[in-house]
């Protein structure tokens, strides 16, 4: 499982950080720890696409979901006839799930790679094309990535919030006043998700240091325009069809 773990993520990573710092002016690892992510986020592309596209799908079939709850009392029945819909439809109602399962281990991975960097490179699990840089630049536009920021931490909290801000503006179920009492509560709930997760996060990302708060503000970032651009996308595909 370890071996697993640095031949597809932990080592590719190292790498490519070492990479791009032995390329950048200053040698900052700044400009690159940004690089890294917008790559790795580019290769989650298709599972983000398909999480976001999942989810608009899920919307539009809202009012016809609520119908069968209030039609099928029987639970299983629900489930069975829900799942029907969901296969015609060809929606796959994990693909949001499998998205997190993914990212997950990379945010170790990465909080793990800088933290190692910053004790110095280890030459052992370069590959063989990878330069080593003459030094790392930890020190960039006034931030420390060894150290803990409080600027860093707030941004990553702030994107957050405005990410959630408009994934929730553009995934609002159209048929809410048909909702059960439940699913209203849940529906709160996730509200409430939307303050109450970007401060946890910010409080996250300031224990974890400021590389990878970097990496998660330029992650929220990158979505939020990912977010726009499916939408925009998908509404030009709704239009041609």
């Amino acid at each position: 499982m370890i071996t697993l773990w640095n031949l597809f993520i932990y080592n590719p990573i190292y790498n490519a950080l070492i990479l791009f710092v032995d390329v950048m002016p200053n040698f900052s690892i700044f400009i690159s720890v940004i690089l890294v992510t917008i790559i790795v986020k580019l290769i989650l592309y298709p599972l983000s696409y398909k999480s976001i596209k999942t989810q608009l799908q899920t919307k539009a079939l809202q009012p016809e979901l609520n119908r069968i709850k209030k039609t099928i009392t029987d639970k299983q029945e629900q489930a069975k006839k829900i799942l029907e819909i969901y296969k015609e439809k060809g929606i796959n109602p994990f693909s949001s799930f499998l998205l997190m399962l993914v990212q997950f281990p990379i945010i170790i991975a990465l909080y793990f790679v800088f933290r190692d960097i910053g004790e110095g490179i280890n030459t052992e699990i370069l590959y063989s094309f990878i330069k080593i840089p003459e030094t790392i630049n930890m020190l960039t536009f006034g931030f420390d990535l060894t150290e803990k920021s409080l600027v860093l931490a707030f941004l990553t909290g702030f994107t957050q919030y405005i990410y959630l801000s408009i994934s929730a503006t553009m995934k609002k179920d159209p048929d809410d006043e048909n909702k059960s009492e439940p699913e209203k509560m849940m529906a709160m709930v996730g509200q409430s998700m939307k303050y109450t997760m970007p401060v946890m996060i910010t409080v996250f990302s300031y224990i974890v240091g400021g590389a990878v708060a970097l990496y998660w503000v330029t992650s929220n970032v990158f979505m939020i325009f990912q977010e726009m651009y499916i939408q925009k996308k998908m509404k030009q595909e709704k239009t041609k069809a």
